[in-house]
């Protein structure tokens, strides 16, 4: 009976760790939320620092101005973190800020 319970147990340990996590990210999320669907992270960067091997990103519509470089990638083709946009939603990544002061200086010239 207990070499039953054992099995049980080790079973249940393995199956519970090994569950992949799906995080959501939107441009109106908040990175102190759980990255749930309904209460998504705000930056890519945040998910990223969360996510495990095995686990999903998946972004939403938006423009996201933010430098991304993962801390994981995966530990094998078939435990890999993997990033996607969500389905029929346009998301575009960019590193730049947006300028709001330009002055022009000389002629077409800005700064």
């Amino acid at each position: 009976m207990l070499r039953i319970f054992y099995s049980f147990l080790i079973f249940w340990v393995v199956s519970f760790s090994s569950l992949a996590h799906e995080y959501h990210v939107s441009v109106n999320g908040n990175n102190s939320s759980d990255g749930t669907k309904n209460s998504p992270f705000k930056t890519i960067l945040h998910a990223a620092e969360q996510a495990m091997p095995g686990d999903v990103i998946i972004v939403h519509e938006g423009i996201y101005r933010e430098y991304i470089d993962p801390p994981r990638g995966g530990v094998s083709d078939e435990k890999r973190i993997v990033y996607k946009a969500a389905a029929n939603e346009n998301v575009i990544i960019k590193g730049s800020e947006v300028i709001k002061d330009w002055k022009r200086f000389k002629g077409d010239v800005w700064k």
